[in-house]
């Protein structure tokens, strides 16, 4: 398999002085020829917090279980494109793991690919429903970021978890897209079903 990359969004929430600070943080995530492994970039003051990467250990069983791909003959490289930042949280959990299996499928994304959703390691692929504030805040920096860079598009879709609560009124530039698990995200945005049995698929996580 030759590399490949894509760049990825992940919008990010901060508490500043007592006040909650919604921003996006492009990431490139690549595939490479390897074992199994996730690489990440700690390079200009970079870091990324052993929760994040325990999260995305995760996210791999959930693919190799799910997806017949070459999971154990590639690592992931994750690399953030500005300074200083620390990846600590699992909200990248959906549009990660859909950038995941696209790499390692050779199908494309959608530009732009918009997403966020935590999966919660007791559900396997479950994606928990967002509080409204968090969501509601995030959508917003969506809605910003599509209005400045994609001025002239339709409504762009962004992919949350289902049960989230969220005010779609101000979305104007945004069509907002409830999908249950990180399957069912896969399915929606990529259009790839689950694999039935084969190499790399196996049962035993939930859904």
């Amino acid at each position: 398999m030759l590399p490949a990359s894509t760049q990825l969004l992940l919008f990010t929430q901060a508490d500043v002085g007592g006040h909650a600070l919604f921003r996006v943080v492009p990431v490139e995530v690549s595939v490479r020829p390897g074992q199994g492994r996730l690489w990440t970039d700690v390079s200009r003051g970079n870091a990324f917090t052993p929760a994040w990467q325990d999260h995305a250990r995760h996210l791999s069983a959930v693919g190799r279980a799910r997806y017949a791909l070459p999971w154990e003959q590639t690592d992931l490289h994750v690399s953030p494109r500005g300074r200083n930042v620390t990846l600590d949280g699992r909200s990248a959990s959906l549009p990660l793991f859909v950038a995941w299996v696209a790499l390692l499928s050779g199908l494309p994304l959608p530009s732009p690919f918009l997403g966020t959703g935590v999966a919660l390691e007791a559900h396997g692929e479950r994606l928990a429903p967002a509080p409204r504030e968090f969501l509601q805040g995030k959508l917003g920096v969506a809605q910003a970021y599509v209005t400045q860079v994609f001025p002239r598009a339709e409504r762009v879709a962004v992919f949350v978890p289902e049960g989230s609560g969220f005010d779609p009124a101000p979305l104007t530039a945004l069509d907002v897209r409830p999908v249950p698990t990180l399957t069912k995200a896969v399915e929606a945005v990529l259009g790839r079903k689950p694999d039935t049995g084969g190499p790399g698929a196996t049962e035993g996580v939930g859904g």
